[in-house]
């Protein structure tokens, strides 16, 4: 597998990558003046980490800027925030963080709800939302896991903050809270929109038949087919300093052939969800040394 380890605190930057002279979702080309540059790896996670220059038309980029931002914003925005990650317009970032109580028995039956609070965000907890899932269904993997919510926490901050709500309450029993909510939709199509532009940039469109671009363009809700998770199958090691690992190579598909697939790891830190998204199937070898060795011949 091709590997990128990203540290998002540094703000590394790669060299811009050449415009592939089409759009890289809708494959239409256009002149260079109506392409924008494409950042494979969003702003707002790692800034200019990965720019594709002159490679998304202007009506792909407004489908796309729909889920993504609500991600990057919503989802994400308040993390961000508490971890400076970058942004064009620092005045937007949340200044507080509605956070929900609620008072629940030995049993974790909520017992009263104690109603939701603004915390100023450098008090609130630090906390992230992400999405797991099941492997992708077309790698046709006997293992399986629920889909649903993932989330971290700063443990001994909500446990602090928790005691302060119940002292205040007078609670009796434990309590509660929650922050936020992911929308599932969103957070998949985010992936497949970034595992497709990292292939492109990677590669090249050449390089492989795309299967994501009408998940991409919105076309499409077969999410589970393309978008899942598949943890400990490599190629990275554990290291407490990177902050967002992505990959590419191959998966055997069996009978069907290989799949061209792109591992996203956000916060491997954290030990977050090792998404995989399979891309496409490859129409050459992907080896750059074997296509090395064969412009040698």
């Amino acid at each position: 597998m091709q590997v990128t380890e990203i540290d998002l605190e540094k703000r590394e930057t790669r060299p811009r990558i050449s415009a592939p002279g089409k759009c890289i979702y809708c494959y239409e080309v256009y002149p260079e003046s109506e392409l924008t540059e494409e950042h494979v790896i969003p702003y707002a996670l790692a800034a200019n980490a990965m720019i594709l220059e002159k490679s998304c038309c202007t009506n792909c980029q407004q489908v796309i800027t729909k889920y993504e931002q609500a991600v990057l914003r919503h989802q994400l925005g308040v993390f961000r925030a508490q971890t400076d990650a970058p942004t064009r317009n620092k005045k937007d970032r949340p200044k507080e963080v509605p956070i929900h109580f609620v008072e629940v028995d030995e049993n974790r039956k909520v017992t009263r709800d104690l109603g939701t609070r603004a915390i100023p965000i450098m008090d609130a907890p630090t906390m992230i939302n992400l999405w797991q899932s099941p492997p992708p269904a077309i790698l046709q993997e006997t293992f399986s896991r629920r889909s649903e919510p993932w989330a971290w926490s700063d443990e001994a901050a909500v446990d602090a903050l928790c005691k302060q709500v119940a002292e205040e309450t007078g609670a009796r029993h434990g309590i509660a809270m929650s922050v936020g909510k992911v929308n599932r939709e969103h957070y998949l199509r985010s992936l497949a929109k970034m595992a497709h532009a990292y292939a492109a940039a990677e590669v090249g469109l050449d390089a492989f038949k795309p299967f994501l671009c009408d998940i991409i363009l919105n076309k499409s809700d077969d999410l589970e087919t393309y978008v899942g998770d598949m943890p400990g199958i490599g190629p990275f090691a554990f290291d407490p300093d990177h902050t967002l690992q992505i990959s590419l190579g191959e998966a055997d598909g069996g009978d069907a052939g290989s799949y061209v697939v792109v591992r996203i790891q956000l916060y491997p830190s954290l030990r977050s969800p090792e998404h995989v998204i399979v891309v496409g199937r490859p129409t050459r070898n992907l080896d750059p040394n074997a296509q090395s060795a064969e412009q040698g011949a």
